[in-house]
Parts: structure tokens; sequence; C-alpha cells
């Protein structure tokens, strides 16, 4: 560590606690709502292995792909902070949660329907308005858990929705492959609609304290240094997703011969890896800090993007990106974690709005920066910018002190 900083000391996590000591109603929703999770986020992926290709045989070229894959990134930009603020707002905050699940299926629908890749474009800033209520989602779940266990509660979230993302992926590849990719489509419309009807069994959680919004309220949330370090971090760490496994690499998979299975197996590899990592991302920290294990997970990811364009070998790419969705699930699991630490119970819907808009800028430039660099200098350029921006990453971790991030 540089002179000016101290050494990070390790941070008392609080224990995960047993399933069967939560209450009784706890444990029945809690179950529920990981199933409408399931069901949200497989009908958000089971398109996503193909789309990129999906978008070139509408006649997309490089830049027209990054636009469509961007356009997802779009509305999180825009609404995630306005989300994040009305439900901290809101007594009743199931309807949130609804209209979210209920845009994925809309916005499934329409792209099955599309005929060009700017109807594609259209259709995919739909399923962004879905996403955006991920920012509901995760602060909804906490609700289940204690006060103390919200790193927990996190981890689980994130297990639960990296489940759905790569069986998602990965059945969406066969699908594909089957019947066609426009039954990637009408399947991930069925899923959103069976996410809505179990969401309606789930009770409304109580809410002990609720504030009405204001603008001063969110400009001390939103200016909180820490929410920003670790927004910061947050697009650097999607830009190198976007980029890569979401983006190019289905496109770069293809020119060395995968087929539509393969790519959903290289999702899914992908998103399982990071799917279990994040149930150990809590002992991580804890044994070894925030900081190493902020680095550890960028330099998983960066140098897994750097040899890519080494890779000649369909099998081999599959090893490589296990190794990725390691790096990917590390930050993801970390960053949000510690994006709502620092504020209190009321706001941390606000704080994860804020954090998740920040983070969605990584997830918009990705793509788009990349498909022109792609169509200007090739692939290669792309994964060679996406492992120096992890490199960034790493080092911003190292250097900057981040001895009360995460401490509850």
């Amino acid at each position: 560590m540089p002179e000016n900083t101290q050494h990070e000391p390790r941070q008392q996590f609080p224990k995960r606690p047993a399933f069967s000591s939560l209450p009784p109603d706890n444990r029945k929703y809690l179950l529920l709502f990981c199933a409408t999770t399931f069901f949200f986020w497989t009908a958000l992926y089971l398109y996503v292995p193909i789309l990129p290709v999906y978008a070139r045989s509408l006649g997309a070229n490089l830049s027209m792909v990054g636009t469509v894959v961007a356009a997802y990134a779009i509305p999180q930009v825009l609404f995630r902070i306005p989300v994040g603020v009305l439900f901290d707002a809101l007594a009743k905050r199931k309807l949130l949660l609804a209209l979210g699940v209920l845009m994925t299926a809309v916005g499934a629908l329409g792209l099955g329907f599309a005929t060009s890749p700017w109807f594609l474009f259209l259709a995919r800033i739909v399923t962004g308005i879905g996403a955006t209520t991920w920012v509901t989602f995760t602060v909804f779940f906490t609700t289940f858990y204690p006060e103390e266990s919200t790193r927990q509660a996190i981890g689980l979230i994130n297990f639960v929705q990296g489940t759905a993302v790569l069986t998602a992926t990965f059945c969406g590849g066969i699908v594909a492959e089957v019947w066609g990719a426009g039954f990637t489509f009408w399947g991930a419309t069925g899923l959103g609609v069976v996410a809505l009807m179990v969401l309606l069994f789930i009770r409304e959680p109580a809410v002990a304290h609720v504030e009405s919004a204001s603008w001063r309220r969110f400009t001390l949330v939103a200016t909180c240094p820490q929410l920003l370090l670790v927004s910061f971090m947050g697009i650097l760490a999607q830009f190198a997703n976007w980029a890569g496994l979401f983006g190019f690499i289905p496109v770069y998979a293809v020119q060395i011969g995968a087929s539509e299975v393969d790519l959903g197996i290289i999702t899914m590899l992908t998103l399982a890896s990071g799917a279990v990592v994040s149930l150990a991302v809590a002992s991580i920290a804890r044994r070894w800090g925030n900081a190493f294990t902020i680095v550890l997970g960028a330099v998983l990811l960066g140098s897994t993007l750097l040899i890519v364009p080494l890779i000649h070998d369909v099998s081999a790419l599959e090893i490589v990106m296990v190794v990725n969705g390691l790096g990917r699930g590390i930050l993801g699991t970390i960053l949000m974690a510690l994006s709502i630490q620092a504020v209190a119970p009321q706001q941390r819907a606000t704080a994860m709005g804020v954090y998740q808009a920040i983070y969605a800028v990584g997830m918009l430039s990705g793509p788009l920066i990349s498909g022109h660099l792609a169509d200007s200098l090739g692939l290669t350029a792309v994964f060679y910018l996406s492992a120096a921006i992890c490199l960034l990453l790493a080092g911003i971790a190292y250097l900057v002190r981040l001895t009360r991030l995460g401490q509850s």
C-alpha cells in the first residue's frame, strides 16, 4: 500500500443467519420472492446469448449491434434514481415491482415481433425499463432479513439472480438452436407473466418509517463520498461486462466456430461461476478486506478479457469465461453491498437507485464505444480496452482508502 494510506482492517461481518431462525412468514415470502426474482431474470435473459447475432441477421453492422445492446441501459441511466426515491417514499411498494415485471414481458414480446435492428432497439429499451426496478427488488428483499444481515441478503438475492440468468442463457441457446430465435422471445414473455403471478402471493412488508421525498434528502444520499466512489467503480465493471460477455464475446465466439448452443454454454458457465462466488463474497471480504476483494474481482475479469483474442478454440474460451464469471460475480456483489452501507435503512432504495443509475453508464457506454471501436479497429481492440478498464478499477481499489466501506 502507498505510504499515504493505511492497511485496511479486516471487517467484522455478521454471521449468516440460519433460514430456520427467520419468522415463518418471512421464510414463506422469502421463498416466493426468490421465485419471482428467478422468473423475472429468466424473462430478461432467455434471449441475451443470441441477441447480438440475431441483430446481425436483421442487417445490423457492429456499431448497430452495440447500439441494440446498449439500449437496455438507457432507461436504467434515466429512471433508476427516480424509482429508488419513489420506492423510499412509498408505504405500498409492490406495485413498482409488478410494473417492472410487466415491462419485461412486453419488451420480450416486442423483440419477437421485431423486423429491423431499430425495432429491436426500441423493444430492448422497454426491457430496460423493466430492469430498472431491480433497484426495488434488492431493497424489498432485505426487509425479510434482520438489519445486521444486509450483506447476506444481497449475496442470496444475487445468487438467485445469477442462477436465473445462467439458466436462461443456457436454455436460450438450446431453444434458439432447436426451434429458432423467435421462440426465445415468446418464452421470455411467458416467464414474465409467471413472475407477475407469483408476485401477487407475496405480502406487502410493513415499513417502519417512511419519509416524504425531498431534494435535501436526495442530495444528502447522492453526494455521499462512499456511494459515489463505489458507483464509479461500478461504471468500470459494467463497461467491461457489457463490452465483453453481453456484447462482443458472442460475436467473437461465432467467428471461431461457436454454434447457438455454444453461445448459451459460454454465457451459462460465466454466470454460473459468478452466481456461486457471490455467496462467498462476504466471507472473502471479512477475511481479506474490501480493497482486496475488489482488486481480486477486477484482476480476474480483466485478465480473462486480455487473453480472449488469443483463443481460437471454443472449449478453451468456455474455460476462460468461467474465470471471467468469478471476477464478475465478486465485483457485482461487493460493490452492490457497499453501495447501501453508508446510508440509513429508509434511504437504501435511493442509494441503490443512485448506484445502479451511475453504473448503468458503463452498461450504456461499454457496447456503444466498443461497437464503434470494433468497426474501426476490430474485435481485439474491444477486449484490450476492457482489460485496461479493469486494470484501472483494480488500481483505484488499491490506492484509495477503503477502511470505512462496508462497516455496518
